[in-house]
């Protein structure tokens, strides 16, 4: 798998009205009573391939850790209140139709899905990404991670990991294929270890790692990076990688 193109969105909890402006210069589909979540998904995703020649079976990949929770909190508020209403566009936000959403505003055929998981659901959408990839079940890749700001909701640290740490819009997407000409770098294997140890005795003592930020960084070694996310039990996901 060859890296050809990434982006990567980091906002503090703007309002919706600015990413609904900034999308609509990237497309024109009728997104105007979308949530935050789908915004910030076609927005990164469409800002990634800006200008790029895709095929029409692209596989599209999403993955992430809250998903639409604003909708969500919407709806069992409303549902909690006896006078309350459901209201029909809180109720269909959600369901987690960014990716057919993408696929809408790309005129793209190929699969697209929705992955969500507390934990490993970017490495997961990854994984899912290259074995169709290597066993050509699309020809090329388009794989992102969303969150929303949980800013929203009161007390919201309780609910992130590490609870000191700040709650932002992310939308942080790269393409792929598996044409090596001009690519960035290239995904060599990835392995999953069901423990932190198991993972040592092959790699050593190495430390969980930012997979955006070893794939950005400044670096002329061409040894292996190595991309290394686990989960609250333990088990991990290895990702080797190499620069070109």
């Amino acid at each position: 798998m060859y890296i050809h193109k990434t982006y990567h969105l980091v906002e503090p909890d703007l309002p919706i009205t600015t990413y609904k402006k900034m999308l609509s210069s990237l497309c024109k589909i009728n997104l105007r009573r979308a949530n935050k979540f789908n915004i910030l998904s076609v927005y990164g995703a469409l800002s990634c391939i800006e200008n790029t020649p895709i095929s029409n079976n692209i596989g599209i990949y999403l993955a992430t850790e809250y998903g639409p929770v604003e909708s969500l909190k919407n709806v069992v508020e409303q549902v909690n209140n006896p006078q309350g209403i459901v209201m029909p566009f809180d109720f269909l936000g959600i369901n987690t139709s960014a990716s057919f959403y993408i696929a809408q505003a790309l005129n793209a055929s190929g699969k697209h899905m929705v992955l969500t998981s507390h934990n490993l659901s970017f490495e997961k959408a990854l994984q899912l990404a290259y074995f169709d990839l290597m066993h050509h079940e699309v020809e090329d890749v388009l794989i992102g991670r969303v969150d929303a700001s949980l800013a929203f909701i009161e007390n919201h640290q309780n609910y992130i990991t590490p609870q000191s740490a700040e709650s932002f819009d992310q939308s942080y997407w790269f393409y792929a294929n598996r044409n090596s000409q001009n690519a960035l770098a290239k995904i060599e294997k990835i392995e999953e270890f069901s423990s932190l140890e198991t993972m040592r005795e092959i790699y050593g003592t190495q430390m969980p790692t930012s997979f955006y930020a070893l794939l950005t960084q400044d670096t002329n070694t061409k040894d292996r990076l190595l991309h290394i996310a686990k989960d609250d039990n333990g088990k991990c996901i290895v990702i080797e990688m190499e620069k070109l």
